[in-house]
């Protein structure tokens, strides 16, 4: 069975609550470093939780959510150098929590989650929101208050119209979202946007054999989504594996439309072709 010794994945495909998303993250990046030891990046995001712990313990109790905000994006942007990845956005390391802690550098979902790793080791609870487009983070005060923070712009601290108008920046459309698009982001959405980002910088790349484990990660954990295990077998086709291409795609095909079943045929002959040679 793939992915059985991965813990928190094996949890999150269960449905249970609570998940290590650090721990899943890391699951995630062995598929491309088999080699990988997690310690040294759990070890990091320690010592800058208590880094960071220090400095909000020299904040006056009476600091308000969003002054703490501030004080932690500053330590963690200007003082640490976490930064966004401008120049190679669709680079797949950005999505690895070992190099993006090793290089500082990542795209949103993969800052807001160190981010909120290392707020949550200095005493600050925080979730992700994954907005169309562009993944901020986001802290409920205890007068209810929600303040919004945006990993991928040097942590900067938003109020609520400042979290929609920078989410509708980055899409180039104003007024397109509502309060829905700015709710709590389940576990298994964040699991499942972080392998999308992955599917989508190695298929740019045409780098089929990294894109595999990544789509058997998101068919699992999305059995119910048709399109799903079609890529996979597409996938895995283009990646060398045709028997499980030959059974996924067949599959697929008696389910589609006459005309998807005729774009599907050359793929399924050139599976049957290539299994038939590996006899």
């Amino acid at each position: 069975m793939h992915f059985a010794h991965d813990t928190q994945f094996q949890k999150l495909l269960r449905g249970e609550a609570d998940i290590d998303v650090v721990a899943l993250l890391l699951e995630y990046a062995r598929d491309a470093y088999p080699d990988l030891d997690p310690e040294p990046t759990r070890e990091a995001l320690d010592a800058l939780g208590d880094q960071a712990r220090s400095r909000l313990q020299n904040l006056p109790t009476t600091a308000h959510d969003a002054d703490r905000l501030r004080t932690l994006s500053r330590f963690l942007y200007q003082t640490v150098g976490f930064r966004g990845n401008d120049a190679e956005y669709y680079h797949p390391d950005n999505s690895y929590l070992n190099v993006v802690v090793e290089r500082r550098l990542g795209i949103p979902i993969s800052l807001g989650i160190v981010y909120m790793a290392i707020a949550e080791r200095a005493g600050i609870s925080m979730f992700g929101i994954g907005a169309p487009g562009h993944f901020v983070i986001g802290r409920r005060t205890e007068d209810d208050e929600v303040w919004y923070v945006d990993p991928f712009t040097a942590g900067k601290v938003l109020d609520r119209e400042g979290c929609f108008s920078a989410v509708e920046e980055r899409l180039g459309e104003d007024g397109v979202l509502d309060a829905e698009h700015l709710r709590p982001a389940t576990n298994v959405e964040i699991a499942v946007r972080v392998l999308r980002n992955l599917k989508a910088c190695h298929v740019m790349r045409d780098d089929w054999r990294a894109a595999l484990p990544v789509q058997r990660r998101i068919a699992l954990l999305e059995p119910e989504t048709l399109a799903e295990q079609r890529d996979l077998g597409l996938i895995s086709l283009r990646a060398g594996d045709p028997r499980e291409a030959r059974k996924l795609l067949e599959v697929y095909s008696a389910q589609s439309p006459a005309a998807e079943q005729a774009e599907l045929e050359r793929y399924i002959k050139a599976a049957r072709r290539m299994s038939a040679e590996l006899n």
